[in-house]
C-alpha cells in the first residue's frame, strides 16, 4: 500500500476493471446479459478513473 489513499484506490479500481473485462468475456457466450451488465460496471469504474486521474497531482 502506498501513502496515497487515492493512488491504492485508483490500483484497486484498475484491477477490478481487468477482472471484470475478463470475466464479462467469459460470460459472453453464455451469458450475454451478465456480460453486458458487467461491462457496464466496468465503463463506470473507467470513467471514475478518468475523472480522478485530472485530481492528481
Amino acid at each position: 500500500m502506498t501513502v496515497e489513499p487515492i493512488a491504492d484506490l485508483r490500483a484497486a479500481l484498475q484491477a477490478a476493471v481487468r477482472e471484470l473485462a475478463f470475466e464479462a468475456g467469459r460470460q459472453a457466450a453464455t451469458d450475454p446479459e451478465r456480460a453486458e451488465h458487467l461491462m457496464a460496471a466496468t465503463s463506470t469504474m473507467e470513467e471514475t478513473l478518468q475523472r480522478t486521474a485530472a485530481a492528481r497531482p
